[in-house]
């Protein structure tokens, strides 16, 4: 009789538990959920992700009907939950804590085609071949031999991070056609320049290395492209300059984007190619500004490595002038800074520094230059840092993002009298989705 009512009574307390338990549970619920209601704690920006969240979605009846509408909100409420930067980086650190060491291994190797010889066909009559000239093995060399480690969706060796790169044999076969289209709707218009820059694993990692991580070889990738564009257009190869010199500062170790100091190397060659002395250094006025710590960062899951080895963005600022205006996506126009100082500026952004960041348009006027020259710069962001150079040497600077861009490139050319049109891309930039961007200037 005692067993029975024992066991009744712990049936109860059991019960009661369970009733608690769940009350707890769904009140937890509504509580994070009455939180992600509260509109003034959602953040509009990621300092992480370097990118602007999900904007709250405009109705209309088309949306409603179809339910777009409210899985436009589903992803809002998800993209903008309060507290996600403190969140998300509570839980790189909490997987951290159950890895080898604080680079933990995630993720695959990079989905990459064969590189095909620089004078393979493309078509049945492809165009001539181009002549790339060698750069001299340089003294000193700065070229890392350490084997990667895997962090996130990137590679870490000596501090510093790489991305892989794949090679896309249909980005680069549009990408030729493009600025070969391009090279010829402005025959008798304009010069087009092409800039492809290596990105920081071809330049300071080991090729050995590269190869064995599953990075294609941008060299061979290079040399295909340029294989194949029309003699009209100037070739500026920049790997092997690059490489030359690649025991100095011209990657970020915490970004994916080069220095100011790869860049002017770039300006070098340009200028060389046109045969015009390039401005020296010395024309510039130099700052530093310690403290960056960009996208490899949160590509890493947040590597400590990579935090406690931060960056300095250097900039050189032309002493003709620092003014510029810009064009935003909204199509309002901005008085600006070539160069801002971005003391300032959170860890994550000091990169946008350099010509106010990402806009759609920018000109550049240099007073001290009264001879009518003038560029387009077609660009992402790899451009920004190399556009502050050009100014000492254009009367007139202009820089289209070609990513927000909408205009006729044509058009632009002509209605702004543009002798040279110079394209600058990363090879990360040379795939379809980037040159269907490209090639919308040209419709």
């Amino acid at each position: 009789m005692r067993k029975e009512i024992f066991n009744e009574e712990n049936r109860k307390a059991r019960r009661k538990f369970q009733r608690i338990s769940v009350r707890v549970f769904y009140g937890m619920i509504l509580g994070i959920g009455f939180i992600g209601l509260l509109i003034p704690l959602r953040p509009k920006t990621s300092e992480s992700e370097k990118r602007d969240l999900t904007k709250f979605p405009t109705p209309t009846v088309e949306t409603v009907m179809n339910g777009e509408f409210f899985s436009d909100i589903s992803t809002w409420y998800a993209d903008t939950f309060p507290f996600r930067e403190a969140l998300s980086t509570a839980n790189s650190k909490f997987r951290q804590l159950y890895g080898r060491t604080t680079e933990e291994l995630h993720g695959g190797p990079v989905d990459a085609d064969a590189i095909p010889d620089a004078d393979a066909e493309i078509s049945a009559t492809p165009t001539p071949e181009a002549e790339v000239t060698a750069t001299p093995t340089p003294e000193a060399d700065g070229t890392v031999h350490a084997e990667p480690e895997k962090a996130g969706t990137i590679y870490i060796a000596d501090d510093r991070g790489f991305e892989l790169y794949g090679f896309s044999i249909d980005g680069a076969n549009d990408y030729i056609s493009m600025i070969n289209n391009a090279a010829s709707q402005l025959a008798g218009k304009a010069t087009v320049y092409d800039i492809l820059v290596p990105t920081s694993i071809a330049v300071n990692l080991d090729e050995e290395m590269q190869e064995a991580v599953g990075s294609s070889n941008q060299g061979d990738a290079f040399d295909y492209i340029y294989g194949h564009l029309d003699d009209s257009i100037v070739q500026v190869p920049v790997l092997d300059i690059l490489k030359q010199h690649n025991s100095e500062y011209l990657y970020f170790k915490t970004d994916h984007h080069w220095t100011a100091d790869g860049a002017y190397y770039a300006y070098q060659e340009l200028m060389n190619k046109k045969g015009v002395q390039p401005s020296p250094l010395t024309d510039y006025i130099k700052n530093e500004y310690p403290g960056f710590v960009g996208t490899f960062y949160s590509f890493s899951d947040k590597s400590d490595t990579l935090l406690n080895n931060p960056d300095t963005v250097v900039t050189y600022t032309p002493k003709a002038t620092n003014d510029m205006t810009y064009t935003d996506v909204n199509g309002q126009t901005n008085s600006w800074y070539i160069v801002m100082d971005p003391t300032d500026y959170s860890q994550g952004s000091k990169y946008s520094c350099f010509i106010g960041g990402d806009q759609p348009y920018c000109v550049i006027d240099n007073p001290e230059i009264n001879d009518n020259s003038s560029c387009v710069v077609i660009k992402e962001s790899y451009g920004n840092a190399f556009v502050p150079f050009l100014v000492n040497s254009y009367d007139k600077v202009h820089v289209i993002d070609y990513r927000y861009y909408t205009g006729n490139l044509v058009d632009f050319v002509e209605q702004n009298n543009i002798q040279d049109v110079i394209y600058l891309n990363n090879a990360n930039a040379i795939i379809q989705s980037a040159v269907k961007n490209m090639n919308r200037l040209l419709q």
